[in-house]
Order: C-alpha cells, then structure tokens, then sequence
C-alpha cells in the first residue's frame, strides 16, 4: 500500500508502508511476440508487458472472462500491472496482430503435499475473492481420468481428506455472468500413504 503526501508547490512524497510488494513479471513484446510466450506466477502476483519493439500491441485476455485489455502499447511503453489471484491458464493475444498470442499460468497451492487418512489438506484456488467469479476443481485419482470435484465454488479455499492413494487437483476462475472460464491451473499433486 502506498501513500502519497502532497506538500506545497506541487511537489509529492510517496512514502512505503510495512506492506510488502508483489512479485511482478515481465513479459517482452519483440516484433511480432510475446517473450517467453508462457509465464507461470503465484497466485497474487503481477504481471505486466513491455513493448520492446517498434509495433504497436496489446496484451488482451482471451474470451468472456474479461480480465485484461492493455490498450494500444506504443514501442517502449509498459503496461500497468495485471494481478492474477485464481489459479488458472489464461491465454492472451494482440488485438492488433492476432497471430500474436501467449498465456499466463497460476498453479494452485496445496498443504501439505503428502500425509495419512488422517491428515486434512488445504487446497488454495485464489490469494483473495474475486467478486462475481466461481472457481470449479477437477481431481485425479490415481492414473484415472480427470474428473468434476467441485463446481461453483465461492471460497477460495477447500478441504481434502482421502484414503490411500495419489491424487492431483488443478482448477479454473469462472465468470458468473455469462461463464466465461480461464483454462484449467497447472496440476498439483497430494500422497497419501
């Protein structure tokens, strides 16, 4: 968090709190690319584009989910900050050259990793809320299929407890109004033994 004292005359402090700053990435826009084309970030952190080359391009968010539109970035410009807090792949393409296309992954987090029947494991799909969205889960039981866990979730976090055996859980942000969905997270595995 940030704050800013304006004195007299014009001129601004910022002054920092204690409040730590998120990580951001970085993604380069070189003629007719995204580089790299894939990032992976946790959940809560920044992403933001730079046009390092000598087109003008945007940083769009595929399909109905809406969460991003960079506008026009002229060659040199860098795009504000987006902050991607549900786990999820979202893919991304230029506006202007739609050939252009790149995705962001946000794995889900798991705690523990491994356990007993008797262990209770905490799965995270979201650093914070996100007003008007839903998360879905799918789960892996073994070499199986991926399957619906869960749908429609409005808590960011869930519980699993299970009896002997591997399982991997990956999920999506789902838009409530017209179900716009990111692609499904990275997988991420628990052990029970």
């Amino acid at each position: 968090m940030r704050r800013t004292l304006v004195l007299g005359l014009g001129l601004s402090i910022v002054i920092a709190s204690a409040m730590p700053a998120r990580a951001l990435t970085t993604v380069s826009i070189v003629d007719f690319a995204f580089s790299p084309t894939a990032v992976t970030v946790a959940q809560g952190e920044d992403v933001a584009w730079h046009n390092g080359g000598s087109f003008s391009h945007t940083s769009t968010q595929d399909g109905q989910l809406a969460l991003w539109n960079t506008g026009t970035l002229v060659a040199g410009a860098t795009s504000g900050s987006v902050t991607l807090r549900a786990a999820g792949t979202y893919r991304y393409h230029c506006a202007i050259h739609v050939t252009m296309t790149g995705k962001v992954r946000v794995p889900i987090r798991i705690s523990p990793s491994s356990g007993s029947t008797a262990t209770t494991f905490t799965i995270t799909l979201a650093s914070a809320t996100q007003t008007g969205f839903v998360y879905d889960i799918q789960r892996k039981v073994g070499k199986g299929a991926w399957r619906t866990w869960k749908t429609g979730l409005t808590t960011r976090q869930v519980s699993f407890s299970g009896p002997t055996g591997s399982y991997r859980f990956r999920s999506r942000l789902r838009r409530m109004s017209n179900g716009g969905a990111s692609k499904w997270s990275p997988a991420k595995a628990i052990s029970i033994g």
